[in-house]
């Protein structure tokens, strides 16, 4: 029983990690395309985010821990589904007003709940809509200044590019729990990075030899440069490891619910740019919180039945 507790508590602790390397990806993802053009941007941050997996998975598991077994078609399909959802997601960012891409943005639970449904035909887990009530009237909350007219209502087109990018990561990570035997979540988040890197790197040399986007090494701040490197490290790197190992614990509609805290965290993160938040937004973010918490405290109850 208590080795359950402890399975789930690392979930809990894993997602948190998600929730706020994803949630300081928005600010500094809006800052950095100032200064690179998105694919190539792309493109570094998984460079990035991969060596940093592979450095971290060599010293835990070793040297033969960097081979690739999953075969040359899911290796590619894996990557694909990462690097399309890396691209879409930041297009998103780049043509959306905060304020409606947070709002959007909590409805991701629902988009990857209903992805999950149809690809593998699971019933939703008891509570389930309960949860997703809260977090959806955080959600609301958090919105609420645009809605009532206290604040912008901005809608750039960038909103649904980030709502259907919810599809993409939630087919990528049933693929990535799927399509391995027995090996680690860090093995799999640097395998499908490594392949993204790939499909990341190719189409930039493409579009930098074509002229029709600029060369990232343009750039030459150093403090732009730690801001995409650190950011690319937490957010596209870790971030997906300890992704993997909430969605394995929890399933992957479940943790997608926890993806309601990016909007809280990225508030928070926010204030470091100047951005202060208001009551709205910390209570809106609140609601959303007790939604996840509730879903595992209904997980936590069951493991003591």
């Amino acid at each position: 029983m208590m080795r359950e507790h402890r399975h789930l508590l690392g979930a809990f602790a894993a997602m948190i990690f998600v929730g706020a390397s994803w949630g300081a990806n928005v600010p500094v993802s809006k800052v950095m395309l100032a200064h690179f053009d998105l694919i190539p941007m792309s493109a570094i941050r998984t460079a990035v985010a991969t060596a940093g997996l592979a450095v971290l998975l060599m010293l835990v598991e070793g040297v033969r821990a960097l081979r690739i077994d999953v075969g040359v078609q899911r290796f590619a399909v894996l990557g694909l589904l990462m690097a399309s959802f890396f691209f879409i997601y930041t297009l998103g960012l780049k043509f959306s007003n905060p304020i409606t891409a947070a709002a959007v943005q909590v409805a991701g639970p629902l988009v990857a709940a209903v992805t999950v449904r149809v690809a593998t035909g699971l019933r939703f887990d008891p509570g389930f809509p309960v949860a997703l009530a809260l977090t959806l009237v955080g959600g609301a909350i958090l919105a609420s200044p645009s809605l009532v007219g206290d604040g912008p209502v901005s809608f750039g087109g960038g909103e649904i590019f980030l709502l259907s990018s919810n599809i993409l990561w939630t087919l990528y990570s049933l693929k990535a729990q799927a399509w391995f035997g027995h090996a680690s979540q860090l093995h799999r988040a640097y395998v499908a990075s490594l392949s993204a890197l790939g499909w990341a790197t190719a189409l930039s040399a493409v579009l930098v030899a074509l002229g029709w986007s600029r060369s990232p090494l343009d750039e030459s701040d150093p403090w732009v440069w730690s801001q995409l490197l650190t950011v690319a490290l937490l957010a596209s790197g870790l971030g997906g490891y300890f992704w993997n190992v909430g969605a394995s614990r929890l399933g992957v509609a479940i943790a997608s619910l926890w993806v309601n805290l990016v909007p809280f965290f990225a508030v928070l993160w926010s204030m470091a740019y100047g951005f202060m938040p208001n009551a709205y937004q910390i209570v809106g973010g609140l609601v959303a919180l007790s939604g996840v918490v509730y879903m595992q405290w209904r997980k936590l109850r069951a493991s003591n039945a």
